[in-house]
């Protein structure tokens, strides 16, 4: 406003010192040109005040909204220097990741012997994997390292580089004309740079200070890199070259003997190393395999106490249930065991031995003691040579306990092959193939050491002895399956609801074919792992199953894809655990079932809808699908809406609503078009009642709730029942109403609250109507009460010579005379 009145005063002057009547000097043509001279002075001058008054308030305008944009930047420099500090404040523990990395490195060091130094006359297959597995597990470890880094890293450049930005922003550099606002400015940049200084000192320095650490990371990763890349070319010349000479021969002077207390040392170390970190990276898994076990025991206590409740006969002469927490824990190890991938020996080695154990203590007294003692001298022969494997570097007294194990083993398998007499107790014929198996490989590993091919001898000493022991494991474990089957079919005649419908007549008494082929593919995978040409063969699968393939924009691999359908399906079981233990249990019987005050009835429908759906999303970030592509199938579902599926949606959409506004709930009677029935379940796209007639009526959703529905459980499950009685007229009705009141007051079904009523309803030539009105507690008894007070009135009437009305005609003759 100031401007524009100093403009306005301005302009006046102007006017008036330009335009003034100017007295006549000369004559009429001077005083024309004067004026006329005049006039374009004052022209030129306004465009040049206007032209500067331009450029001046082009200038103040400028100004102003670097005053504005200023003030922006000052608060948004201290927000971000505020969350800087913040972030700084939380720091990175540098010390305890060097501590880290200085462990790692010890650990490194410790696998590198036997491998690159103190490294014998050859490597040995066994200490390769080993190393080369611990070398995996700390790779594993320090990129977890280096993640945390980066991403520390990352975020410190992020708030330094949003600082620069803001201060480097041009805005900052417009000064005011004005001395004391630009003094003010002045102040304010000070006051600011005292205040973030701190924070970009903390900034660099953290940021220096992390880039050592990352360097040191990167350093150790590096150096592990190296060292796998160096073991797989030891591994791959000794698969190259498995026959060939590695070591002395027996009879020959060896070239290096090292101390076996030292072989010793460093092989248990190694392994308790494996063993630390793959249980530290398989916890989750760990967790899964014993609540399994958990849940199988169970199953098998239920089967147990339903057996001797059904025959009232203990089950301790059964194999399986004698024995249930063995038998559940045996066969979910046995099974459970493929969840973990690429495991350490040790590991595995474990968990089969534990199998085995088991499985001895549940047959013990079911196999004659000459197989008990083969089958024990096999598991003792495979424990020690399980045993010799964890010892890592080869040595003269290992050498000649390998001859040992594997000559014991070749006399027990010739033993339990030739000793026919026998055979006819053995209940599994088959099982001498894997014998005749251990006796070829036996033989094989003997000679191959007296020659000193000793990584192919080690190989084939442990797998003879191992592929026996996990053959009879599984054989056992498929009957004890087989047990648990048939006695599932003896317990549950039809298909049980609790069991999702599982129906065990229609699954019969053996284990499914697909059981008995997962059960040999394992053996070949138990028993291969200890070549290393089988990881050579299962690489390229491995490779297939986890590379990304690339679809469109859209990147994608088939163990996102297993994850994906998991998650489905785990969803989708997790809804009907969920209807089971929320819903009226349909599989007691009718002696046993009582009636519940409180139903939860269709809200189980959202309930699993709400699972279904979360399982769905969760599925879908689990295979990095964003939100973008399930708006697109929602919007490619409404399409197929439109042109083809308003039944199906129909149905879907009615089931929400009987779920929220809940006209019928779970186990209510209803009544629809004259038939009656009770509703046993509330689907997404139908629901089941289950009639008077025993049948199970299928109904959709939206042919239900468009249904004239009788509800008979919300009003309470009474019903008023009516029976109509016609008496001959001239009959004393007071006297009827009399008896026929006193007999339904005696009668303890019918209600008395409302009370009995009766009335007369219609009277005619021949009857008088009797209406009779009573209340019964349950509809499902109103048929019974009415039959039996129907049978009650007949009674009361033949006492007292009540007649009923008989319909009569009266037929009049007329003669007349022709």
């Amino acid at each position: 406003m100031k401007k524009i009145f100093a403009t306005y005063c301005y302009l006046v002057f102007l006017g008036f010192f330009f335009l003034s009547p100017i007295s006549p000097v000369r004559g009429q043509d001077s005083m024309h040109i004067r004026r006329d001279t005049l006039k374009a002075d004052f022209v030129t001058q306004m465009g040049t005040f206007f032209k500067e008054s331009s450029k001046k308030s082009l200038i103040d305008l400028e100004q102003d909204r670097a005053i504005i944009r200023q003030n922006k930047i000052f608060e948004e420099i201290k927000i971000i220097s505020r969350q800087a500090g913040a972030f700084l404040k939380k720091g990175f523990d540098t010390v305890s990741l060097k501590l880290e990395l200085d462990q790692i490195a010890a650990w490194h060091k410790l696998s590198q012997d036997g491998v690159f130094e103190n490294k014998g006359s050859s490597q040995t297959s066994r200490n390769l994997t080993t190393t080369f597995n611990i070398l995996n597990a700390l790779q594993m470890e320090v990129k977890g390292y280096k993640r945390n880094v980066d991403h520390y890293q990352s975020q410190l450049v992020n708030y330094r580089l949003q600082i620069d930005s803001l201060t480097n922003d041009k805005s900052l550099f417009t000064l005011s004309h004005d001395s004391l606002e630009l003094s003010l400015y002045l102040s304010r940049l000070k006051i600011l740079a005292k205040e973030i200084s701190p924070v970009n000192e903390k900034l660099s320095q953290n940021i220096n200070g992390i880039q050592i650490v990352q360097n040191l990371v990167n350093l150790e990763l590096l150096k592990l890199e190296t060292d796998m890349d160096e073991i797989r070319y030891y591994q791959q010349q000794i698969s190259d070259k498995s026959f060939a000479k590695e070591f002395a021969s027996l009879w020959e002077k060896s070239k290096y003997d090292r101390p076996l207390e030292e072989i010793f040392h460093f092989s248990i170390l190694k392994a308790k190393l494996l063993m630390a970190y793959y249980i530290k990276a398989n916890w989750g898994k760990l967790m899964v395999l014993f609540i399994s076990i958990g849940m199988v025991i169970l199953y098998l206590f239920s089967l147990k106490n339903g057996i001797r409740e059904q025959s009232g006969a203990d089950a301790e002469n059964s194999m399986l249930l004698s024995a249930p927490i063995c038998s559940g824990t045996a066969i979910a190890l046995a099974i459970g065991q493929f969840l973990f991938t690429d495991p350490p020996f040790v590991f595995s080695t474990i968990i089969l031995f534990t199998t085995a154990l088991l499985i001895t203590i549940i047959f013990r007294h079911h196999i004659s003691k000459y197989w008990m003692v083969i089958w024990l001298s096999i598991l003792t022969l495979y424990l020690l040579a399980a045993m010799d494997n964890f010892i890592l570097q080869v040595s003269r007294p290992e050498r000649w306990g390998m001859i040992i194990i594997a000559v014991f083993g070749t006399l027990i398998g010739v033993l339990a092959l030739f000793f026919k007499k026998q055979h006819r107790t053995l209940q599994e014929q088959w099982i001498l193939f894997p014998i005749c198996l251990m006796v070829i490989m036996e033989v094989m590993s003997i000679a191959l050491n007296i020659f000193g091919r000793l990584n192919i001898a080690k190989v084939l000493m442990v797998s003879g002895l191992l592929n026996v022991v996990v053959a009879i494991v599984f054989l056992w474990v498929i009957r004890l399956v087989n047990e648990g089957l048939t006695y599932a079919s003896m317990i549950y005649k039809k298909q049980e609801r609790r069991f999702f419908y599982i129906n065990y007549n229609r699954v019969g008494k053996r284990a499914p074919v697909f059981f008995y082929t997962i059960l040999i593919a394992g053996w070949f995978i138990l028993f291969g792992r200890n070549f290393y040409e089988f990881k050579l063969l299962a690489e390229p699968f491995n490779e297939l199953f986890y590379s990304e393939h690339q679809l469109g924009s859209y990147t994608f691999s088939l163990y996102n894809i297993l994850i994906f359908f998991l998650i489905m399906f785990s969803a989708t079981m997790l809804s009907k655990v969920v209807s089971f233990f929320a819903s009226d249990p349909q599989w007691r019987n009718h002696d046993e079932r009582k009636e519940n005050k409180f139903h939860i009835g269709s809200w189980i429908l959202l309930v699993r809808i709400s699972i279904i759906v979360l399982g769905l999303f969760l599925a879908f970030a689990a295979v990095g699908i964003p939100v973008q592509q399930i708006t697109l199938i929602i919007g490619a579902l409404g399409v197929g809406v439109g042109f083809g599926l308003q039944t199906l949606v129909n149905n879907l959409v009615s089931g929400l609503i009987i779920a929220f506004e809940k006209p019928v709930n779970v186990d209510d009677l209803i009544e629809i078009s004259g038939q009656s029935g009770k509703v046993k379940s509330i689907g997404f796209r139908s629901s089941v009642i289950a009639t008077a007639d025993g049948a199970d009526l299928i109904m959709p959703n939206g042919d239900l709730l468009n249904s004239h529905v009788i509800n008979w459980t919300l009003g309470g499950m009474r019903k008023r029942v009516h029976i109509r009685v016609e008496v001959q007229y001239g009959t004393d009705l007071e006297k009827v109403r009399t008896l026929l009141l006193d007999s339904m007051e005696l009668d303890d079904q019918i209600l008395k609250n409302p009370a009995p009523d009766i009335q007369f309803g219609e009277v005619s030539a021949q009857f008088v109507a009797l209406e009779i009105y009573f209340w019964v507690k349950t509809i499902k008894d109103s048929g019974q009460v009415k039959s039996n007070f129907i049978a009650t009135i007949n009674k009361i009437f033949q006492e007292n010579g009540i007649h009923l009305a008989v319909p009569a005609q009266d037929i009049y003759l007329k003669n007349q005379s022709s």
